[in-house]
């Protein structure tokens, strides 16, 4: 029997590798609960991980995952380069570097964006909390995804989101974020 992390993912196992679908359940992910919304005093408190971070005074827009390209990520710098100039917010991504990242970062650098997006790096799951709790919102652009935990854990901290509205994250999100075409670069900005 499989456990599937989402009927989206049962769904490709059986129409991919044609899996017989009663051989598949679903079984949802949780969060941990220290993914919660801080009070006024914890945030206060917890700066440091922006200090740490190098992540400034400024408000941010936070996206969290691998650099690679099914993250969707050059989408989102050309969304924020559009709206850059009219917002004080900056873009800051954390996560490790995966397959084919270089042109996610030289992306930055084509549109003259290096003050502007901070590639924060690894993360460690301690500082996740406080990253989402200063955020101003939550972007989650993925392509595609078999669960998307860190829409739970941004809910989880109150972070407003804005989404792709493909693969599992419509199922994850229900009517919780805005959800947007994971090509359209005009919407998301």
């Amino acid at each position: 029997h499989i456990l599937a992390d989402s009927q989206a993912t049962k769904d490709d196992l059986v129409s991919l590798w044609s899996v017989e679908s009663d051989k598949i359940s679903v079984l949802y992910s949780g969060v941990n609960g220290r993914f919660r919304r801080f009070d006024p005093t914890e945030l206060e408190a917890t700066n440091s991980v922006r200090e740490r971070y190098k992540l400034g005074n400024q408000p941010y827009i936070f996206s969290v995952g691998t650099i690679q390209p099914r993250k969707n990520y050059r989408l989102l710098i050309r969304a924020f380069a559009q709206i850059a100039d009219h917002i004080p917010h900056n873009l800051v991504i954390a996560g490790g570097t995966g397959w084919l990242y270089e042109d996610i970062l030289r992306e930055v650098e084509t549109l003259n964006m290096q003050k502007r997006v901070i590639f924060a790096g690894f993360v460690s799951d301690e500082d996740l909390p406080a990253l989402y709790n200063h955020a101003a919102v939550y972007a989650f652009p993925s392509i595609y995804e078999g669960f998307g935990l860190p829409l739970l854990e941004a809910m989880a901290c109150g972070v407003p989101i804005i989404n792709s509205d493909t693969s599992c994250l419509p199922e994850v999100a229900g009517e919780a974020t805005i959800q947007l075409a994971p090509d359209d670069e005009n919407e998301w900005a």
